[in-house]
């Protein structure tokens, strides 16, 4: 067991709804990162002078001083006048009300992609795909009786090949259906997937001793 966090049986509809939060708020982040970018872009244009300037005006606001320096007095007029427009028109409430959207749609996100986490680790990543399996093919426990379904659906189609057959109609044999029986006998078990590493042990020990040498 995961430290902190207890096995659980988790609904497909638990990661709907935080998938979903993180994908409807995504187009906010954008926009907000974007506003971001350019209030910093903005910001950064403002020459160090003016900088210092305000800095000074901004001291003796909070120390109280009633007589301020004025502003022509801490720049020229050639800094005033060659301030960047796209400061000078900054709507400065709107740009902090961008951010703090950009900020909470950051928060959302976040939220929702750590409820992801707490679900995956909750589900141990097991989404319910052996139950389906079950349900389908049969079996018990942590194995799944494909096997049986195939040899059904065989005995199945020799059936209706016999049928047609009696009834005097020609049955073509399918050469791509020959193929993938081919290469599916080449195909060995999934060892990762659960049940199957008992079918390889079996496989390896009724493999004879100098094809196990060969091999190796």
């Amino acid at each position: 067991m995961r430290q902190g966090v207890e096995e659980a049986k988790v609904e497909p509809s638990q990661f709907l709804d935080a998938c979903k939060v993180i994908a409807s708020i995504q187009i906010t982040r954008d926009l907000g990162s974007d506003a971001a970018m350019n209030l910093s872009s903005a910001l950064s244009s403002i020459p160090q002078n003016v900088e210092e300037a305000c800095d000074t005006i901004l001291t003796q606001q909070q120390n109280g001083q009633d007589e301020r320096t004025p502003i022509t007095e801490l720049l020229s007029t050639d800094a005033l006048s060659n301030f960047p427009d796209e400061v000078l028109d900054l709507d400065l409430k709107y740009a902090r009300k961008s951010l703090q959207a950009y900020k909470e749609a950051i928060r959302q996100q976040r939220k929702a992609r750590l409820q992801c986490l707490d679900l995956l680790l909750q589900s141990r990543c097991s989404f319910g795909s052996l139950d389906a399996a079950r349900a389908f093919c049969g079996g018990g426990d942590d194995k799944v009786g494909m096997d049986v379904v195939l040899e059904k659906l065989k005995k199945r189609k020799e059936i209706l090949v016999d049928a047609m057959a009696l009834e005097g109609l020609d049955v073509e044999e399918d050469e791509e259906e020959k193929k993938m029986e081919g290469e599916e006998e080449g195909l060995k078990p999934l060892g990762w997937f659960p049940g199957q590493m008992a079918a390889m042990d079996e496989e390896a020990e009724d493999e004879p001793a100098a094809k196990k040498i060969k091999r190796c």
